[in-house]
């Protein structure tokens, strides 16, 4: 189900809102402000339309279940479970670790590319998720995964640099939006994982050659580690057509 937007809150009841009293003016602006933080909120993921921001973190965020088993349950992360298990990493996700999750619109994101590429040279050529080499998947895979706990609560806004299990170093960090500033009293923050695209980190605040994923969904807690799940927007291992 698709979360309710914040441009769906400000439209509720727009002829009701113009006729209320002073006292239920204020009432009423109170509850589209609980509404609008719970949309904020809300970490669902969307495959069909991934054009909207939700994150700040879920109240309950325990999945009850391994990581591993959690994607292959899911059905935006089955494809990644996939491609884990066709790696050779099921051992290091069901272990103590962080995993920053692509989802299957990453993937799609991914084989569009790489089948692109490849019909410049024959237009009949065909790619598939199949069809990722397994080298590929063990060079590039680890560097979702992280072999400490990383929670939201343990990022700041500058970022602090990690190295993933492949070691590769990302940047991590929590960083606060000036979205929805009019309606909420302190800015949202959203979780980021940026890749490093020169000799040197950039700034935090001045992005040039590194690469910012937003995160979708965080601080999602399984039985054995923790899931920060990325935008769909994203492409699987930052590939650049």
């Amino acid at each position: 189900m698709k979360p309710v937007g914040p441009e769906q809150i400000q439209d509720t009841h727009e002829h009701d809102y113009i006729s209320l009293s002073v006292s239920n003016l204020k009432k009423y602006k109170q509850m589209k402000k609980i509404l609008l933080i719970i949309a904020v909120g809300l970490g669902i993921i969307s495959c069909e339309q991934d054009d909207y921001l939700v994150d700040g973190g879920l109240s309950d965020g325990h999945v009850r279940t391994t990581t591993f088993d959690f994607l292959k349950s899911h059905d935006q992360l089955d494809t990644l479970a996939l491609l884990i298990e066709r790696g050779g990493f099921v051992e290091e996700v069901n272990g103590v670790s962080t995993l920053f999750a692509p989802n299957d619109l990453s993937i799609k994101n991914y084989v569009n590319k790489v089948l692109a590429e490849m019909r410049q040279i024959d237009p009949e050529a065909e790619f598939t998720v199949d069809d990722i080499p397994v080298d590929t998947l063990t060079k590039y895979l680890g560097g979702y995964i992280f072999t400490d706990r990383i929670r939201r609560e343990d990022m700041v806004k500058e970022g602090r640099i990690y190295s993933a299990i492949n070691g590769e170093e990302r940047r991590l960090s929590l960083e606060p939006t000036q979205e929805y500033t009019d309606q909420l009293s302190e800015y949202p923050e959203y979780v980021y994982y940026t890749y490093k695209g020169g000799s040197d980190w950039d700034d935090w605040n001045n992005i040039t050659d590194d690469t910012k994923i937003v995160v979708r969904t965080s601080n999602l807690i399984s039985t054995n580690g923790i899931i920060h799940v990325l935008q769909g927007s994203h492409t699987l291992f930052n590939y650049k057509d």
